[in-house]
């Protein structure tokens, strides 16, 4: 018996460094991705303060994001994690003053320094138009892909449809991809000349040519189609290892997994700085785990890069002379609704409209509506951040009828849902359609057979089907004479008004939509 044991331990001895052998080949058969990844940065150059519970459950202000201090946060996060590959879902444009001055260019010139591995566009980079986009982009040495975006004007994709990446010895494909509703996301005349083909079908044939033709082992979607829509591309379409997304400034603290796909998105303007890691099983031929996290940008934590602190700076001075002139004082914080629900700053702005242009009906976009704003001093900056996009005020007619059916589709919308000015009205979405409406203008029924004028934004009045279901070739759409934008309006609305309140007042009720 005692010979008997003495051999077996002898044996698991010898068995040992085999053992030891096989657990490496293991590890040395797995190797770990990892992906940084931001969105929807909308041009928020410097920090912004947000308001956090400290540890005692006191409340404290603290600096997060910024250009600089998210440069910095990518530097570290690179330098703990070797080869990781920074990806940028889009709408880098558009936010505050510098953007809309500049025409993007400050954006291009700090992305530049920040130097993202690829890039994908968002809707937001068409603001000034496609061929402001064309000059701009030869200017940035790193690439910008979108596979579903095809230029007319020269029968080619807009921009490459990808960027085939190599790390620990595996070969990635990065397939870009633009929202599916860009031409309702933009103005029509700046994307004219662009078709945006399907998602999922793009994505099967790149990703299929990626396969074959580069010997792709893993296929990464860069995606500004929103959350909501990448979880749909995943489950529709199968061999998608990742889709890093932006658009509905979603952060996700998790990455969600539908089948064999993560999805990741990293909230908005800087915030956070999404860390994704992946396991490829080299064995297995495929990536057999995955783990996200979002690290939050906060200035103490890091040195602000030097070199990008400086050029936004630079940036800051060109065009900030004037924008710290305080213009008015708010009595009540301004706050946008979410979802199809009446707002104060929207009453507010859809009264400005109406009264400048002297129509029955005022209409705001709710999207338009870029910034919340405490009470306070109002500054010429607020009203850019809050109105970046200076739409041009137009007017439009239409009939009571038209008017009914118009509220009719408002009433059931998510999104392209407006803010109004003398129009009240209740629809109730458990009711029958035909019956769900009350509608009046100036506290009266709606007269079927009568014209009411409308003021709103050129976004809006390019876009009357989508919002209203107007047929646009049979309804007149000007811009109100002499031409001026509906920010240029608000500001001299605060001007004229000095001290500002407006308030929530029941001109929009809808039944059957969760409070929030």
């Amino acid at each position: 018996m005692k010979h008997s044991l003495i051999r077996r331990l002898i044996l698991a001895i010898c068995l040992l460094p085999a053992a030891a052998g096989l657990l490496t080949a293991q590890e040395t058969d797995r190797v770990v991705l990892t992906f940084l990844h931001y969105n929807d940065f909308h041009s928020q150059n410097l920090p912004t303060s947000i308001s956090k519970t400290d540890s005692t459950g006191a409340k404290i202000s603290v600096s997060v994001g910024g250009s600089a201090v998210l440069k910095a946060t990518i530097d570290r996060e690179r330098a703990l994690h070797p080869g990781a590959i920074l990806l940028h879902a889009g709408d880098d444009f558009q936010g505050t003053p510098v953007s809309s001055v500049t025409k993007g260019a400050s954006q291009i010139e700090l992305l530049e320094l920040i130097q993202p591995d690829v890039m994908t566009l968002g809707n937001h980079e068409f603001d000034y138009g496609a061929a402001n986009l064309r000059r701009l982009l030869p200017l940035v040495t790193f690439p910008v892909v979108s596979a579903n975006l095809w230029d007319k004007t020269t029968g080619a994709p807009f921009v490459p449809r990808y960027r085939m990446l190599e790390r620990e010895g595996l070969r990635i494909g990065v397939i870009g991809l633009a929202p599916m509703e860009l031409k309702t996301l933009s103005l029509r005349e700046n994307v004219k000349d662009l078709d945006v083909l399907d998602a999922a079908m793009v994505v099967r044939q790149t990703a299929a040519e990626l396969r074959k033709n580069f010997g792709a082992e893993v296929i990464v979607v860069l995606s500004h189609m929103g959350v909501e829509n990448d979880t749909a591309l995943a489950r529709g379409v199968p061999g998608i290892d990742a889709i890093v997304g932006g658009h509905s400034h979603t952060p996700l603290f998790k990455p969600i997994r539908i089948n064999d796909t993560w999805v990741a998105q990293a909230g908005a303007k800087g915030r956070w700085l999404g860390r994704l890691q992946l396991t490829y099983d080299r064995m297995k031929k495929m990536v057999v785990s995955g783990y996200g996290t979002l690290i939050e940008t906060v200035g103490r934590n890091v040195t602000p890069d030097p070199v990008v602190a400086a050029r936004v700076r630079e940036l800051e001075a060109k065009v900030d002379s004037g924008f710290a002139e305080v213009i008015g004082t708010l009595e009540n914080d301004w706050t946008r609704s979410n979802g199809p629900r009446e707002s104060n700053i929207g009453n507010w702005q859809a009264d400005a409209l109406r009264a400048h242009a002297q129509t029955d009906i005022g209409l705001q976009n709710s999207g338009g509506i870029r910034k919340d704003l405490a009470a306070g001093p109002v500054t010429l900056r607020d009203m850019w951040e809050i109105s970046p996009f200076g739409n041009e005020v137009v007017v439009f007619s239409v009939s009571g009828a038209q008017l009914l059916t118009m509220f009719e589709l408002q009433g059931a919308k998510e999104r392209e849902f407006c803010q109004v000015s003398g129009v009240s009205y209740s629809y109730d979405r458990t009711q029958p359609a035909g019956t769900a409406l009350t509608l009046r203008v100036d506290g009266k029924p709606v007269e079927p057979s009568r014209m009411y004028r409308v003021a709103t934004n050129s976004f809006v009045g390019g876009h009357l089907h989508d919002f209203f279901n107007l047929p646009e070739a049979d309804i007149p759409v000007t811009a109100l004479m002499p031409a001026v934008s509906d920010r240029d309006v608000f500001i001299e609305a605060v001007r004229a008004q000095k001290r500002v309140r407006s308030a929530v007042e029941g001109r929009i009720t809808i039944i059957g939509v969760e409070s929030k």
